[in-house]
């Protein structure tokens, strides 16, 4: 399976606080040199993460997560398999578009964790610029 079609693929949601606990703690008491960690407000990596660096990008990820979404429950973290992760989808608790997650053009999630090496899915996925009306240019509607 390519990166777009694992990407767009089945996902598991971590709801609970624990379950997401449990997958950070997962991921980092076992690092590997065979992750990408994608962060899509950066540059698209072409190499896999060092297995020193991907601990240290988790524990930061974790604590902008803890810190930034105070929410009974998780909600914004993805896996492809809570007990075998190869693929992990972590959205940025202040970039969650509409809660409801039902928009034609869903936000992307900032952090892609990965054994596949990445595509562009910022280009391929990003929302497109708003159409803007004659009077809204002016108006800031």
């Amino acid at each position: 399976m390519n990166y777009l079609d694992k990407f767009q693929s089945r996902f598991i949601g971590v709801m609970q606080w624990d379950d997401c606990n449990a997958l950070f703690d997962t991921l980092i008491s076992n690092p590997a040199d065979d992750w990408y960690l994608y962060d899509t407000t950066a540059v698209l990596p072409v190499a896999t993460i060092n297995a020193e660096r991907l601990v240290a990008q988790l524990k930061s990820i974790k604590f902008i997560i803890e810190t930034q979404h105070q929410e009974r429950y998780c909600g914004i973290v993805y896996v492809d398999d809570l007990k075998n992760p190869n693929f992990v989808k972590i959205f940025h608790p202040n970039n969650l578009g509409k809660t409801c997650g039902s928009s034609e053009h869903p936000p992307i999630p900032q952090w892609l964790l990965s054994k596949i090496q990445p595509l562009d899915v910022v280009r391929k996925f990003d929302q497109p610029p708003e159409k803007q009306g004659f009077i809204s240019k002016f108006l800031k509607l």
